[in-house]
């Protein structure tokens, strides 16, 4: 019988090259095992994109879990090849901006305030699939997805609009199995989603708490009160530095000495109970 890995590498090859495989696997769906590899491609086929062109690609999340990527051009190409295309209108919203949305209602009134190029609040877009009665209209908030990388500082109004049209396209005409490369952030070859909600200010209490008892430098302790100050900091993040300084504490606390589990806990519950007081 055929080895599952060479049936995978046959079906493969039906769309691209040896060469080609070689530089997908090495640039656009790094570190992915060989079922994982043929999936992206499938997916890819399926979709009618390219990841030689940029597309379409894919990273893994902290589970390790495959998740598969577009920009704007990825899912504009996917819903223009529907019969039900009708196209797509999108504008950012600045303070001196008029402007209402009424997303029950479909309706928006937008009048441009010409003369005064103010602050960037946001963006919306709206689609309208032939045949459907109510037009789908997205709003995104600059402050969300502004990631602070020279694009966004550059071409603002281009960056949030293609946020916002993204977000109308996936809905409108039922885009599946891919996901918006603007909801997410890279760190380190993995994917976190962006926090789309209000930080959770207890939790940055917390870490104050917890950075006041930890064991760490005064450098460290200047770096994250950096990160906690910067705006675009998530509550995933949140977690992974409380997570960070409580496992420096219990450190602190076994340093030399011999306790059981039990006593380990009771003493992480103690830094929780005196933090909530």
């Amino acid at each position: 019988m055929e080895k599952s890995e060479n049936k995978i590498a046959k079906a493969i090859n039906n769309y691209f090259t040896d060469e080609e495989i070689l530089v997908i696997k090495k640039t656009i769906a790094r570190d992915t095992t060989d079922t994982e590899l043929a999936y992206f491609i499938f997916v890819s086929k399926r979709l009618q994109l390219d990841p030689l062109n940029k597309e379409i690609w894919c990273y893994k999340d902290k589970k390790n879990n495959l998740i598969v990527f577009a920009g704007r051009d990825g899912f504009l190409k996917k819903a223009q090849r529907s019969d039900k295309w009708n196209g797509i209108i999108s504008s950012e919203v600045r303070e001196a901006d008029e402007f209402e949305l009424n997303i029950p209602e479909s309706k928006v009134k937008h009048i441009k305030n010409v003369k005064e190029k103010s602050k960037i609040l946001g963006a919306y877009a709206i689609c309208k699939p032939k045949e459907c009665e109510l037009a789908t209209i997205e709003w995104v908030d600059f402050s969300v997805y502004s990631k602070g990388e020279y694009i966004w500082n550059t071409h603002q109004a281009d960056m949030i609009k293609k946020v916002a049209e993204v977000h109308a396209l996936k809905k409108a005409y039922g885009i599946s199995g891919l996901q918006s490369a603007y909801d997410y952030e890279i760190r380190n070859e993995t994917a976190y989603p962006i926090n789309t909600e209000k930080l959770d200010v207890d939790k940055i209490s917390y870490i104050q708490y917890l950075m006041q008892n930890a064991s760490i430098g005064e450098e460290e302790v200047i770096n994250l009160d950096k990160e906690l100050c910067d705006n675009k900091i998530s509550n995933v993040r949140l977690e992974e530095i409380i997570k960070y300084l409580k496992n420096n504490q219990l450190d602190a606390i076994t340093q030399g000495r011999s306790y059981s589990q039990t006593d380990i806990q009771k003493k992480l519950d103690l830094i929780d109970n005196d933090e909530s007081k």
